[in-house]
């Protein structure tokens, strides 16, 4: 039965044909699996791989749970909360992030920036849901006042 209710959340993300609209309350209800490279400036990349599991909270509050291991065996566990206020806005946060994340949605992208760490050190993401509707490629950036130190790139697709 969950399994069906997680089947269903991906298949009710794809896109139709008058709307490609990215919700990523939906995409990411049930259970997700990323995986993907972290790039540092000046060392060797890092894989990853990421197992989610989104659910909606009471006053449409979406929270995301997720654990992020790495091939050398860390890990680390992080959550978002999500509440759509509009259309294309949502306000979010982040358990790793000092301070609130913007989330905005145009399309079949979502954009988000945070601080990552005091003070000056942002990432800067762009989320790309693809047209089988259960595939998002995950990209990232960053940043310390301006100057890129790291980068991802990831694949992430609704679990059957």
């Amino acid at each position: 039965m969950l399994t069906n209710l997680f089947l269903a959340a991906c298949i009710a993300s794809a896109p139709t044909p008058l709307s490609v609209e990215f919700r990523p309350e939906i995409f990411f209800s049930g259970v997700t699996h990323g995986q993907g490279t972290l790039y540092l400036r000046g060392r060797s990349p890092r894989r990853f791989v990421v197992q989610s599991k989104g659910e909606m909270l009471q006053s449409q509050l979406f929270r995301l749970e997720q654990t992020v291991t790495f091939a050398n065996g860390g890990a680390e566990s992080r959550t978002f909360y999500l509440r759509r206020l509009d259309r294309q806005r949502y306000s979010a946060k982040l358990s790793d992030a000092p301070g609130p994340v913007a989330a905005e949605v145009r399309g079949n992208s979502l954009h988000l920036r945070y601080l990552l760490r005091r003070p000056a050190i942002y990432m800067e993401q762009w989320l790309y849901l693809q047209p089988d509707g259960k595939t998002v490629v995950n990209t990232g950036k960053v940043k310390l006042l301006g100057v890129e130190l790291a980068h991802i790139s990831e694949t992430i697709v609704c679990a059957s």
